[in-house]
């Protein structure tokens, strides 16, 4: 009896999972990269600077493919699980922290469209334009934007509150957004989660940088410092403190208690000048 030949969609994925394995293998780091709503253009930029760089590649497949590959390659589940949405996996030699630097500086503006939440409000800056007088002045102002015609062009008169934060765009101010050439909105790649072989990274640990924990740390100097100043634990960063502290201190009880020191004694004798004239007035009265 003959045996039942394999479906040649099931024959490709096969073979694209054995060759995404093989590349898994050959990389030390992993990131998975969220699809959802990433301009294609991103995605080539990505891919080609890893290429120009030698430093990796970019997949994107069917996240059952993706999930075999991982799996199969012995990942943790962690990664897999994250494939709960389209995303793309990133094989690299970059480490986590680098890549997700290349991935936050890959930003691209794009334009508002329609059933749009606005993330922020939307102002059209006054200010001339090249639009010729025509059907778009009335489009202009259907949509809320000031506008009138100058030397036979249009021109906003003042700044123009489009759309406000967390209102939804209609397809009249989208078209007159995309009629004024304006892109308000900034997207780019958003890392999901990353692995180098020992630890998975999530995306809030990556986005941590120097600037960002600068202000923690001098806290924590700060705290320190006083810490150990008040218990007068010494060490190489309060010693000197500590000695100026230590020195008052005990120049301070030299005089209170009437102890003769080179470091007092300038001090004693004039409070005895003084002790003497109070007397001397005191008698002449």
């Amino acid at each position: 009896m003959a045996e039942k030949k394999e479906r040649p969609a099931i024959t490709r994925k096969k073979a694209q999972v054995s060759e995404i394995q093989k590349e898994v293998k050959s990389y030390p780091n992993l990131v998975l990269i969220d699809l959802r709503n990433l301009p294609d253009r991103l995605l080539q930029s990505m891919r080609k600077r890893l290429r120009e760089g030698n430093s990796g590649k970019v997949r994107v497949a069917k996240s059952a493919v993706l999930r075999r590959a991982l799996d199969g390659s012995g990942k943790p589940q962690q990664l897999s699980g994250r494939l709960d949405i389209p995303a793309a996996l990133v094989v690299t030699s970059l480490s986590p922290y680098d890549l997700n630097q290349m991935v936050r500086g890959n930003k691209l503006q794009v334009a508002a469209k329609p059933g749009q939440i606005s993330p922020a409000d939307i102002i059209v800056p006054a200010g001339e334009t090249d639009l010729p007088a025509g059907p778009a002045l009335s489009e202009l102002k259907t949509a809320g934007v000031n506008v009138q015609i100058k030397a036979g062009k249009i021109a906003v008169n003042k700044d123009s509150m489009v759309v406000k934060k967390g209102e939804e765009i209609t397809p009249q101010k989208a078209k007159a957004l995309q009629t004024l050439g304006i892109k308000p909105f900034e997207v780019g790649m958003n890392v999901l989660l990353a692995y180098d072989g020992e630890y998975i990274y999530a995306p809030e640990l990556l986005d941590m940088s120097a600037a960002s924990l600068a202000p923690g740390f001098v806290s924590s100097l700060l705290d320190a410092m006083n810490l150990s100043v008040n218990a007068k634990y010494p060490s190489p960063q309060n010693i000197e403190v500590l000695l100026v502290d230590a020195y008052t201190q005990g120049r301070s009880a030299g005089i209170n208690g009437g102890l003769y020191s080179s470091e007092s004694i300038g001090q004693l004798l004039t409070l005895a000048v003084r002790h003497g004239m109070a007397l001397e007035g005191a008698e002449k009265k």
